[in-house]
C-alpha cells in the first residue's frame, strides 16, 4: 500500500463542526455597497456591457485587507466564503450581471463553462426544453445533486430567485472525505487515485476537440506541486456506464459507491440556502459542491436562478493534466467556437 498525504488544516472540516459556526459569511459593508452603487453608475455611464467589466472597475477599494483575507481562506484556508446583504430586488438582471462580473474579477479570470462559450452560465431547471441526458448540462438539470466538481479553479454561485422550496447548496471537504477513505477503506482509496474513465456531454465534447469518453482515467485524488486536488463528477462516470463505453470491476464500484457515501453523508455535508444576493465562492480543488432537493416553480420566471462564474487563478499551482478534465484547451476551444458562431450570425 503506498503511503498517502494526508492533508491537515482549516481545509479539512466535517458539517458538524461548521454547525456552530458562522465566520464563512461575509457580510457587505455598507460603505461597501455605496461603493458598489457608485461604480455601477459609472460603467453604465461609459455604455460598459456585463462582459467588459474588469476588476478595475469595482476596486472594492472600502474592502481593504478584507478581500486579501477572503481569497487566502478561499485557496487554502476552509475553501469557501459567502458574501451576503447585496440587495438584489433593487437591481435589473443586467445590473446584477455586471456587479457580479466585477466582484468576481478580484478572484480569478472567467472561463467558459460549455461549448455555447458562456462564461457566466445560467443555473435553472430545463429538462422540459432539454430532455437528452448526453446533451444537457447538470446545470441545466432539476432535483438533487450528489457532490461534485467542475472544471475550473473557483466556481462562484451568484443567486437570484430560490426555489418553492428547498435547494440548498450542500457543500464538502474534500480533505475530509479523502482521511476518511484512508483511514477506513485504503484500498478503496487507491482505486480513486487510480481514477475512472468519464464522459461528458456530448456537445461539450464535440465543440471541445476531445474523445466523447476520456481514454485515460481521471483521478478522483492527485497530489500535485504540494496541492491535494480533488475532481469528480458522478454523471460523468455513470454516462460511461449508461452508454455501453465502460463497465466498472466490483473493486471500483465498492470504491465510488464508498466515496459517494461518505462525501454525501449528513456529517461532512454541510447546507446553506443561497438567498437572492449571496455569492458563494469554493475552492474546486478542495471543496465538493451539490445541492439539495428542491420544489420549483412551474413557470420559467419564478424557477430557482443562479448565475455561475468559473474561474481560473493564475497564481495558484496547475492541476496534473491527466486530471485537469475540461482543462484550459478544451474551455478556449469553446469559447472560439461560441464567438466564431457570433460572428457568422452577424
Amino acid at each position: 500500500m503506498r503511503d498517502y498525504f494526508r492533508p491537515a488544516g482549516r481545509s479539512v472540516w466535517t458539517a458538524k463542526e461548521l454547525s456552530t459556526m458562522t465566520d464563512w459569511v461575509f457580510h457587505w459593508p455598507e460603505r461597501s455597497l455605496a461603493e458598489i452603487d457608485a461604480c455601477l453608475d459609472r460603467v453604465k455611464a461609459r455604455g460598459v456591457p456585463w462582459s467588459g467589466v474588469t476588476a478595475a472597475d469595482f476596486p472594492l477599494e472600502t474592502l481593504g485587507n478584507w478581500l486579501q483575507g477572503i481569497k487566502t481562506e478561499i485557496a487554502t484556508g476552509r475553501g469557501f466564503i459567502v458574501m451576503r446583504g447585496l440587495p438584489a430586488a433593487k437591481y435589473g438582471l443586467d445590473d446584477l450581471k455586471r456587479i457580479y462580473w466585477g466582484v468576481g474579477a478580484h478572484f480569478g479570470v472567467p472561463q467558459a463553462q460549455s461549448h455555447l462559450g458562456d462564461t457566466l452560465g445560467s443555473i435553472i431547471d430545463l429538462t422540459d426544453e432539454q430532455p437528452d441526458i448526453f446533451r444537457r448540462r447538470g446545470y441545466n438539470s432539476g432535483g438533487p445533486q450528489t457532490v461534485h466538481t467542475d472544471s475550473s479553479d473557483i466556481v462562484s454561485m451568484l443567486s437570484i430567485t430560490t426555489a418553492k422550496s428547498g435547494g440548498a447548496s450542500c457543500l464538502t471537504s474534500a480533505h475530509a472525505v479523502h482521511n476518511l477513505m484512508l483511514d477506513h477503506a485504503p484500498k478503496l482509496l487507491e482505486v480513486l487515485y487510480q481514477g475512472f474513465h468519464v464522459r461528458g456531454t456530448d456537445t461539450d465534447a464535440a465543440a471541445g476537440g476531445i474523445d466523447l469518453v476520456s481514454p485515460y482515467r481521471v483521478p478522483v485524488y492527485r497530489y500535485t506541486e504540494g496541492w491535494l486536488n480533488g475532481f469528480f463528477v458522478e454523471g460523468y462516470v455513470r454516462r460511461t456506464l449508461l452508454a455501453g463505453n465502460v463497465r466498472l470491476t466490483p473493486l471500483e464500484e465498492a470504491a465510488m459507491q464508498a466515496f459517494i457515501a461518505f462525501a454525501n453523508h449528513p456529517d461532512m455535508m454541510t447546507h446553506m440556502l443561497l438567498e437572492p444576493g449571496d455569492m458563494q465562492f469554493l475552492n474546486n480543488r478542495t471543496v465538493f459542491h451539490g445541492r439539495a432537493a428542491f420544489e420549483d416553480h412551474p413557470e420559467k420566471p419564478r424557477r430557482r436562478h443562479l448565475l455561475r462564474l468559473w474561474l481560473t487563478v493564475p497564481e495558484w499551482p496547475r492541476m496534473a493534466p491527466e486530471q485537469d478534465y475540461h482543462g484550459a484547451d478544451v474551455r478556449q476551444r469553446w469559447a472560439a467556437n461560441a464567438e466564431a458562431g457570433a460572428l457568422k450570425s452577424a
